[in-house]
């Protein structure tokens, strides 16, 4: 069936700066307001919409030099409910979550290899970002580029 209409309403703000030539930064921000259903012959249910984070915001730092390079992320989520296709014994809200986030490389041989470390996570923190979702710890992973 097609079900609906519904109605969504939000905003979202941003900022980009260059800060320096090796360093920058960024800003966003979103408000989402909760979904309204509009009169409809076959209108959509109500008890199946899903509401997402009212509030997200995030500031990440970016340093792209000659040799280092680098990022530090804070993101923030509010908490969410989620109706996804199965029955409402399923359905359920999310917690809301701050994640930090890193990564730090160096270049080599004029920037034809590049290695890095990046760390999702850092605070170790329990996050699950869907209801149905894996919690999230600390990830660490390291990189290798090549260019050529």
């Amino acid at each position: 069936l097609n079900l609906g209409p519904t109605r969504s309403t939000g905003l979202e703000l941003s900022l980009d700066q260059k800060i320096s030539s090796a360093v920058s930064a960024s800003a966003n921000y979103s408000w989402q307001g909760k979904p309204v259903v509009l009169d409809a012959p076959t209108p959509y249910p109500a008890a199946e919409i899903a509401f997402p984070p009212t509030h997200r915001a995030n500031l990440n730092v970016t340093l792209a030099g000659r040799r280092y390079l680098g990022t530090l992320g804070v993101n923030y989520s509010a908490k969410a409910f989620w109706s996804d296709v199965l029955t409402s014994q399923y359905h359920g809200f999310s917690d809301a979550y701050t994640l930090v986030n890193l990564s730090a490389g160096r270049k080599w041989a004029g920037a034809r290899y590049t290695t890095s470390v990046k760390v999702t996570n850092l605070l170790n923190q329990d996050v699950q970002q869907h209801i149905f979702g894996d919690i999230m710890r600390r990830s660490v992973m390291g990189e290798v580029r090549v260019s050529y």
